[in-house]
């Protein structure tokens, strides 16, 4: 009885074990694990540009490190982050002339996917009154089970300012730190950080509004109110709900990403058994695929059902609720009679015909729509009439659009951020930190 036991807790022993390294082994497999425990410290990060420095031909060495004499060019990375910089710490020794002290070095590692350093690279970190430039002294790797490589560098204290390396600065990059360990740059161009930047504002501005319009807290969910029903039928307010856009908003993660509090989504009715066939021939679904030619076979109005199902939280409100099926309206039904557009039948008559809307007009916010089909890059112009929306159009265009807008806006950061990696090798080894001769 007694080799039994012992038996059984060799195994639960042994099981045990091999979980510790399984779970040792996938803590390999990620390439900053390493790094959890060391803090990041934000530089300023003057990265060699191989392509604009030139070498003594002979030597192989700069004429000059630093001044108008010098034939190093470098990349400057904004708000760079190094890990494991401890703090500085000097010796003291005795010297010919009294007490001397050693050189102020240390050393730090930059994780993977980021930048390539090279020796005569600089840094700069910024104090309360002072600001102290590192060079790069020495440069290693190192690798993970996985494959994926660090460097580690070794640096000294060089000047107490950088100003001199401004002269030598021929590109400047900003550095996210939220793009690290995905498939999206986290070294952008200046100018495409510059224009991301704006468009993310303009995405979450869009998102507050859109959750101050429509979010409806009686049903805890986005409502619209149709105004041509209200004044036709009868003086009380009639809401309708749109399922299939929620479900767009649900997949595409539409209201994450803000500032204020996440408000969950979720559906408010019971789907349908062929809920998922009509989403996928819905105007929704085509703008998911971003397929153009789809616009004029895809569903693109509805009629609305009223909602009687008590097992709702429609049920317990006093006021009358309508749901989107995406039907074409039937007056023998008990059902709203008027289809609702989703998107305006002119709109996708431009979209199709690749032809913008003028300037200053109510219909210069679709144009984003219209380059996004199109594959026609976005500009800052296309952010100001978004903000020609205010909190006080409560209608049903801006129910729809809104949401569109967001994707839309979204995608091309996604697409500008992941374009260094995906659009050629000239671009990622020419132009970005790092860059191979």
């Amino acid at each position: 009885m007694e080799v039994l036991i012992v038996g059984l807790l060799n195994v639960q022993h042994k099981t045990m074990t091999q979980s510790v390294i399984d779970l040792q082994k996938d803590l390999l497999k990620n390439p900053f694990y390493l790094f959890n425990d060391k803090k990041g410290t934000p530089v300023e990060y003057y990265n060699i540009n191989t392509t604009r420095t030139t070498l003594d031909p002979a030597l192989k060495i700069t004429y000059a490190e630093h001044g108008p004499e010098s034939s190093l060019r470098f990349n400057l990375i904004h708000n760079f982050y190094l890990y494991g910089i401890d703090r500085i710490a000097t010796s003291l020794e005795n010297g010919d002339f009294g007490i001397e002290a050693s050189e102020i070095t240390g050393d730090a590692i930059i994780l993977p996917n980021t930048i390539h350093p090279y020796v005569g690279d600089n840094f700069v970190i910024s104090m309360i009154n002072q600001r102290y430039q590192f060079n790069v002294t020495s440069v290693t790797t190192d690798t993970f089970e996985n494959g994926g490589n660090y460097f580690r560098i070794e640096y000294k204290l060089d000047h107490l300012d950088d100003h001199e390396l401004h002269e030598l600065v021929v590109d400047e990059f900003e550095f996210i730190s939220g793009n690290i360990g995905t498939n999206y740059a986290s070294v952008l161009h200046k100018t495409k950080y510059d224009v991301c930047k704006q468009l993310d504002d303009a995405a979450v501005n869009m998102k507050e509004l859109f959750k101050g319009l429509y979010y409806n807290n009686k049903v805890q969910t986005y409502t619209f109110v149709y105004l041509y029903r209200v004044c036709q039928w009868n003086m009380n307010s009639d809401y309708f709900y749109d399922p299939y856009m929620m479900e767009f908003i649900i997949r595409n993660k539409i209201l994450e990403n803000t500032d204020s509090k996440y408000d969950f989504v979720d559906h408010k009715t019971t789907l349908r058994p062929e809920f998922m066939i009509k989403y996928n021939r819905s105007i929704w679904k085509v703008l998911e695929t971003r397929e153009k030619n789809e616009l004029s076979s895809c569903k693109h109005s509805s009629a609305a059902v009223y909602i009687d199902d008590p097992g709702t939280i429609f049920g317990t409100r006093y006021e009358d609720y309508f749901e989107l099926n995406y039907n074409d309206p039937d007056p023998v039904a008990e059902m709203f009679a008027n289809a609702i557009d989703i998107l305006d039948p002119q709109v996708i008559g431009h979209i199709l015909e690749n032809q913008l809307f003028d300037q200053d007009t109510k219909y210069t916010k679709y144009n984003m729509l219209i380059k996004y089909f199109n594959h026609i890059d976005l500009g800052i112009e296309d952010i100001i009439p978004l903000e020609r929306i205010t909190e006080t159009e409560n209608n049903t265009e801006n129910y729809f659009l809104i949401p569109m807008l967001i994707f839309v806006i979204e995608f091309y950061i996604k697409d500008m951020m992941s374009r260094v990696d995906v659009k050629g090798k000239e671009e990622l080894h020419n132009n970005i930190p790092g860059g191979r001769k």
